[in-house]
């Protein structure tokens, strides 16, 4: 294990299940559910642009440790880091030789 590799505390919010809703699903705002440490590497702009990828929004991928909480990280979930909220496009499964899961985030930049 690298020094420092774990570098970004980031912050897995949950939209919050709205009391009395007849169907219990989760239709609230998104709530802080826990935090954990990350590491993020950012998709180059010449990698997004040669995958067709928007070019108005930042991909990245973040790896965090594997155990039971951050298990629970489903593609419903925000991720916020760095000063910024990230959308999760999707969750690995975890890698069981290094004990990673490794998770794609994107966030618009612009209008």
């Amino acid at each position: 294990m690298q020094a420092g590799r774990m570098r970004y505390l980031v912050t897995i919010r949950r939209r919050e299940v709205i009391p009395g809703d007849p169907g219990g699903v989760p239709r609230g705002d998104y709530a802080d559910a826990f935090t954990t440490r990350a590491a993020f590497a950012q998709l180059s702009a010449m990698k997004a642009a040669e995958a067709g990828l928007v070019e108005d929004q930042a991909h990245g991928q973040l790896t965090v440790y594997d155990c039971a909480q951050n298990r629970t990280i489903t593609a419903a979930d925000r991720i916020s880091f760095a000063g910024a909220d990230w959308s999760i496009e999707s969750v690995q499964l975890p890698d069981k030789l290094r004990r990673w899961i490794k998770i794609d985030v994107a966030r618009k930049i612009g209008g």
